[in-house]
This record gives structure tokens, C-alpha cells and sequence, in this order.
């Protein structure tokens, strides 16, 4: 009632020495009864509204302001209602150091592999920041609200990490081989070029030293009479003889004269010589050869056909020369993978497994690295309401009750105050009674004690049971329809801290 707040007069009763509580209308501006004083009431604090709308987390109204006969406007305490809280996803540790661990060894292999297919500082720079990205991404540091984003960019920089890994590992693998090995190749190389450009020139001249050896023995057995002519000593056959083994002598000079000169080019020292260089020395080598290197044998060839235009980069015998001293598949390194694992080379195929379990690991961890939130669910607060049939209104039906609660106010000494049946109205006696039990259920206000008797035992639940009365009463005023409606809905208490001891 909109009035109540004007006041109280307290008036004198008779009979039972007790005060009485009547409430003043506007225009009244004396007691009604003899020996009355006016009286102000308990000042009503006024509560604060929180967010969703409820009064001191406790008591509010819904929409359709639930107190009146419509059971569809009736609030209930529903604990299905649920508000989703969401919460930041934790890290696992333990997955965060192994993944820190794997990154760190991921990244070694990738910045050095990228330092063989790049220029040293690139590669290692280049190498360092893939690898840096890469753990950012993974680890949930980065690109957290973009996860597809995220997903392809790890998948991007994985690819990167797998290749240049790839290096890094097969070169551990063929270290103890991959130098003995390229060496062995070239000097096969070299080898093979010796075989078949200037031993046959030394070939030649040790063939024409033997024929001028066997004319020698001609002439001598002519001159001795035993060279099966007739005419011994030197006749005309000692002189065809002798002319024979003079051109032998001259074709010999000349082919001896040109293998010794190209010996220091096909004969030297290998030891401690590089791959690239005995291919330069044999380079050289073919330099100095022609194809008609000796003059006077005119059938020989001192170059064979195959090695003709083989010292231009451009033609391609230049490449087939190169490859009988070099790995082809290692000069071109930014193929290696591919041209190793495509021949099956059980190296190749280890370098590439091992790169990918790396990574794939890091992908792996990356995946579960972040610990998904339980979906926290907690129940709304919906105030527990208790409808009630009454005669009158619901702000009288609290006033009576406010009005008893205020004349058994507690005092400094006292440990309990009684609220008696007698005391409430007849009308609405079973009314009362189905609240205070249900408070009773609720709070620790309201107790019954060992004689059956309503009763609050400290001053401190006084004073909230008041607070409570006050408010609903405030609240039934808001809605002038319901409140006069015979039917009122009171919200109890929900479990807040005015219902906490």
C-alpha cells in the first residue's frame, strides 16, 4: 500500500498491556484512540538491483510480474536453466616442455639444412624464424582467433621444416661415407679419362719404340749375315732396312714428344685433392688434347668422339663428363630429397622418415597442447516462490505479519522472540502457517521450538526476516492488479547470503 509509508499510530490496548500498530491514512492527522502517539516505522532499506533484475540476488519479479492467478505467470524454481560460462583454455605443461624440446631440435636441423640449399647467414636467419613461427603457432601463442588460419600456416611451415630437415639428417647419416665416397668417384673419373685419351697415345709410342727395337735386330742379323739375303753386310736390303726403322724413329719422336706433354696433365699426385678439382685438372686436360694430336699418325684419334665438346657448359657431354665425377642428385641439392627417396636409397628414406616423425610429433602436440575448458554450466538463480490463497491483499497480509514481528522485536538480554497463531489474522491463519513453515525449510530465521511455538532465537534474524517482509511488501506495491488480486506469490529466499547463518 502506497500509504504506508506515512506512518504508524501507536496506541495503548487495553487488557493484554501490549501496543497496537495501526496504520494512518493520509488525512488523518490525530489518533483515533485515546493515549495514542504517532510512530515512525522501521526505516526500509532500500536494495540494490543487480543485473538480471532481482532484488539483493534474491527476490524480483519476471516479466509478467508473477503474483497473480494466471498459473502460467507463476515462477518456479527450474534448475535446468543453464548459462554457459566460458573459460580460457589451460596449457599442459608437460606437453608444452616436450613440445619446447622438439622444437628446439626441429629447429637445429631446419636452420642447418636451409644453410646447404642457401647462403650460410640466409639459411641459418631463414631457419631460425620458420622454426620460431612454427612453435608460436603450435604452443597457442599466436593466431588464436583465426584457428584455421592458424592450422594452415602450421601445415605451411611444417612442409619448410620437413624439407630443409631432410638435409640436415641425411648428411648425418652419409657423413662417414659421403666424402669417401665422392672422392673415390672422381678419382674413378679421372681414371677412366686417363684410360682412354692418353694411355693410348703412351700405348702408341711403346708400339713404335717396339718396332724400331725389331728393325734394330733386322739390321744387325743383314749386317751379320743372317738376315736370309744373299748379299750380307750392307746392301741394298740393310739400307731399306735402315730407312724403315728412321721413319719408325720419327713417328716415335713425335708421339713421345706429345705424350710427354700431356703426362703432368693425366699424371699427377690425387692424395688430398678435392672432387672439384680433379675434375678442373681433367678439364684441363681435355684442353690440351686434339683430335689429331699426332701428326704423323694420321689414322690415330687422340680424342674420342664422346669427349668432343665436352668442355662447354652448355653442350650437353659437358654434363655427362660432370656426372662421372659427381653425386648428380647431390649438385643439385634443392631436388636431393625427391631424386634420393625416387631411387630408393635406404639413407634418403631414413632422413625422410625421421624428419617427418619430428614434425609430426610437433604437430600432434601442438593439437593437444591446450586443455579444452569444461563447459561450466551453473544453475540460474530463480527465486523459490510459494503461492498462497489469502483474504485481502498481499501488502495487508504482510503488514500483519510485519506488524507482529515488530511488536516481539527482540531487546538487548532477550535470546528468542515467539510469533504466535494467535497473533496472526484468523482469516488467513493456514496461510501463515504453510509460510513460516516454508521459511522455516529455507532460512534458519524461523524455528519451532520443543512447545511447537514459531520462534527466532537471535536478533540478527530478526532484523533479516524484517528486511524480507519489507521488501516483498515493496514489491506486491509495484503491481497495484496483483497485489489486490486473493491470490499472492512471495519469493522465498534462494540460498542466498540472507539465508546463511
Amino acid at each position: 500500500m502506497k500509504n504506508q509509508e506515512n506512518g504508524f499510530w501507536e496506541c495503548s490496548g487495553e487488557g493484554n498491556n501490549r501496543h497496537i500498530l495501526q496504520i494512518m491514512s493520509p488525512d488523518e492527522n490525530e489518533c483515533r484512540e485515546p493515549g495514542c502517539s504517532r510512530k515512525n516505522p522501521n526505516k526500509r532499506r532500500q536494495p540494490k538491483l543487480r543485473p538480471d533484475g532481482m532484488k539483493n540476488g534474491s527476490y524480483s519479479t519476471n516479466n509478467n510480474g508473477n503474483n497473480g492467478n494466471n498459473g502460467s505467470n507463476i515462477t518456479t524454481y527450474n534448475v535446468n536453466n543453464k548459462i554457459n560460462i566460458e573459460a580460457k583454455p589451460k596449457k599442459d605443461i608437460k606437453l608444452l616442455i616436450a613440445l619446447t624440446i622438439l622444437n628446439i631440435t626441429s629447429g637445429f636441423t631446419t636452420m642447418y639444412g636451409a644453410a646447404q640449399i642457401l647462403p650460410w647467414y640466409v639459411g641459418w636467419s631463414s631457419g631460425a624464424v620458420i622454426q620460431a613461427l612454427l612453435f608460436l603457432l603450435t604452443s597457442g601463442s599466436t593466431l588464436k582467433h583465426a584457428r584455421w588460419l592458424k592450422w594452415m600456416a602450421v601445415g605451411s611451415f611444417s612442409i619448410i621444416s620437413v624439407y630443409t630437415s631432410f638435409f640436415a639428417y641425411y648428411d648425418t647419416l652419409v657423413s662417414e661415407t659421403r666424402e669417401k665416397d665422392g672422392l673415390n668417384r672422381a678419382i674413378s673419373a679421372h681414371q677412366n679419362l686417363v684410360n682412354e685419351i692418353f694411355t693410348p697415345i703412351e700405348e702408341k709410342a711403346e708400339q713404335l719404340e717396339d718396332e724400331i727395337r725389331a728393325k734394330n735386330q733386322e739390321i744387325e742379323n743383314e749386317v751379320g749375315g743372317v738376315g736370309g739375303t744373299f748379299n750380307a753386310g750392307k746392301g741394298p736390303q740393310f739400307q731399306q732396312l735402315t730407312r724403315e726403322k728412321n721413319q719408325l724413329q720419327i713417328r716415335f719422336n713425335g708421339v713421345k714428344r706429345v705424350a710427354d706433354e700431356l703426362r703432368p696433365f693425366f699424371e699427377y699426385e690425387l692424395e688430398g685433392k678435392e672432387p672439384q678439382e680433379i675434375f678442373d685438372a681433367g678439364r684441363k686436360a681435355l684442353a690440351q688434347v686434339k683430335p689429331k694430336c699426332l701428326p704423323t699418325e694420321p689414322e690415330f684419334v687422340c680424342l674420342p668422339e664422346k669427349y668432343n665438346g665436352s668442355l662447354d657448359p652448355l653442350n650437353p657431354k659437358y654434363k655427362e663428363l660432370q656426372a662421372k665425377y659427381f653425386d648428380q642428385d647431390a649438385r643439385v641439392r634443392i631436388i636431393e630429397p625427391f631424386l634420393k627417396i625416387g631411387k630408393g636409397e635406404e639413407a634418403g628414406i631414413a632422413a625422410a622418415f625421421m624428419a617427418l616423425l619430428v614434425d609430426g610429433c610437433i604437430i600432434l602436440l601442438g593439437i593437444g597442447i591446450e586443455v579444452p575448458p569444461k563447459s561450466k554450466k551453473i544453475a540460474k538463480k530463480i527465486p523459490k516462490t510459494i503461492t498462497l490463497p489469502i483474504e485481502g491483499t498481499g501488502t495487508k497480509f504482510l503488514d500483519k505479519l510485519l506488524e507482529v514481528i515488530d511488536n516481539n522485536r527482540l531487546i538487548s538480554g532477550e535470546q528468542e522472540m515467539l510469533i504466535t497463531q494467535e497473533e496472526l489474522s484468523q482469516e488467513n491463519r493456514m496461510e501463515y502457517y504453510k509460510l513460516l513453515q516454508r521459511l522455516s525449510n529455507e532460512t534458519k530465521w524461523i524455528e519451532k521450538n520443543e512447545n511447537n511455538q514459531w520462534v527466532i532465537y537471535y536478533q540478527e534474524y530478526q532484523e533479516k526476516f524484517t528486511d524480507w517482509v519489507i521488501k516483498e511488501g515493496e514489491r506486491l506495491i509495484q503491481d497495484d492488479e496483483k497485489n489486490n488480486s486473493n491470490i499472492v506469490t512471495l519469493y522465498l529466499p534462494n540460498n542466498d547470503k540472507e539465508a546463511e547463518t
